[in-house]
């Protein structure tokens, strides 16, 4: 039996929150766990470096990460024991403007090339605190674009946001998704959190997301967005590749019997509309 939990988190608006909701989910299967919150990090940024997850590790039980801020892949001697739910994965329009805030360099890259027109500015610091997104709100000259999650979680519908179809603006590799992550030692507390929060179709998703931006050797802060969807049987892969001035999309599917297939498809048309020659190696599981 496990009675007690220490969670690492990002000490930020949504990390708290993240770590927060994770907190309800494990009480409500054993409410009697004594599970204490300690902060890791700022901010969720924190956790685009691999060496944070095992030092923190060192420390405390789990982690909780926001998916979209995570390296392709992980450090050895963690595992990803649970890929929870996943929030709504979308980006949200905040205001009205034409002057554009955005929280990921790939999406200030798609907009720049779509319409050099417009003034695009990054501010990752978007994704963990909304003050500022809420001044943004009341000016008639700026926009804001941000996970449709980020800002319901933090905010409601209270700032106006306006959805935009996934595939119409491609998240972010694991966008909307919260990963926990223990040691590949503790099999025991692994296998625990796994049976409570692990949900099978949505470590699939982010699976294949994070597969095929390694393949690219992508990391956090670059120009490429990958975003899987589909059913229990089949899943699709949605890619933005942007380079210099050129956006580069294609989407591929196969039967989740052949994940590696669905990476596979997506860079051979990437290769053949870039000339780009990119390499695929181990293939993906979980």
């Amino acid at each position: 039996m496990i009675d007690i939990i220490r969670l690492g988190y990002a000490d930020s608006t949504h990390g708290r929150w993240i770590a927060e909701w994770v907190k309800e989910q494990l009480l409500h299967d054993n409410a009697g766990m004594d599970i204490q919150l300690i902060p890791v990090t700022t901010s969720l940024i924190g956790f685009a470096a691999s060496s944070l997850i095992p030092d923190a590790l060192k420390d405390v039980d789990i982690v909780v990460v926001d998916g979209s801020f995570l390296p392709t892949t992980d450090a050895p001697g963690v595992v990803v024991a649970a890929v929870c739910e996943r929030a709504d994965p979308r980006q949200s329009i905040i205001g009205d403007g034409a002057s554009i805030t955005v929280w990921h360099p790939s999406l200030a890259a798609v907009l720049r090339v779509t319409d050099p027109a417009v003034s695009v500015d990054v501010d990752s610091s978007l994704i963990d605190a909304f003050d500022d997104v809420k001044k943004q709100r009341q000016s008639g000259t700026h926009s804001t674009i941000m996970p449709m999650h980020a800002a319901s979680r933090m905010s409601g519908q209270r700032l106006g946001q306006t959805p935009v179809e996934a595939e119409d603006m491609l998240p972010i590799c694991g966008q909307g998704s919260v990963l926990v992550y223990t040691k590949a030692s503790d099999v025991d507390l692994g296998t625990y959190i796994f049976g409570v929060l692990n949900v099978v179709e949505t470590r699939r998703e982010i699976t294949v997301e994070r597969f095929f931006k390694a393949q690219l050797q992508a990391q956090y802060h670059d120009t490429v967005c990958s975003y899987a969807t589909g059913s229990d049987r089949f899943l699709y892969l949605f890619v933005t590749l942007v380079i210099g001035t050129t956006i580069y999309k294609t989407r591929s599917g196969s039967h989740i019997t052949a994940l590696s297939s669905i990476v596979e498809q997506a860079i051979a048309d990437l290769e053949s509309q870039s000339g780009m020659v990119l390499r695929v190696s181990a293939v993906p599981s979980g």
